[in-house]
């Protein structure tokens, strides 16, 4: 039995978590770098971090903006643990009108974020933008009974 689930379904479970690991690839080599990192979402399912200025996280990300991101959670049952996989492409967002959207994006969900807020420094962080190409979503009890996961095309 093949499970499908809706857009805004998946964007729900987004929304209720605030922590992902995420993966690039380092330069002129095979090592897959993993970062645990806050994040905001929009509508459109793109995804909003930030990092002290020149951290080895941003610097990661712009080294390498073939990202893939993962969220997920542990419930109770078990079964009901679920997890969804963001593959695209990150960019460092440099016009302040940006920068204010993404930082609605992650107050409340990052405390670095409500703390930059309230203090007024802001500036001295970088934010990436996420942007989708492929997003998997899966419910482990559907995996376990042997269905794929679902699955949302961007561009």
């Amino acid at each position: 039995m093949k499970i499908l689930h809706k857009e805004s379904e998946i964007l729900e479970y987004l929304k209720k978590e605030s922590l992902g690991i995420l993966a690039t690839l380092e330069p002129n080599s095979e090592n897959i770098r993993l970062r645990v990192m806050y994040y905001g979402i929009d509508d459109e399912f793109n995804c909003y971090l930030m990092s002290t200025k020149g951290s080895p996280k941003i610097k990661q990300v712009l080294s390498s903006s073939k990202v893939s991101f993962i969220i997920f959670t542990i419930e109770d049952p078990y079964d009901e643990s679920w997890e969804i996989e963001i593959d695209g492409t990150a960019e460092l967002l440099k016009k302040k009108k940006e920068i204010n959207f993404s930082m609605e994006k992650l107050k409340g969900k990052n405390p670095f974020a409500d703390v930059a807020l309230e203090s007024g420094i802001i500036e001295q962080f970088d934010f990436v933008k996420l942007i989708p190409e492929i997003v998997r979503f899966r419910v482990y009890r559907e995996a376990l009974n042997g269905n794929p996961p679902s699955i949302l095309y961007f561009k």
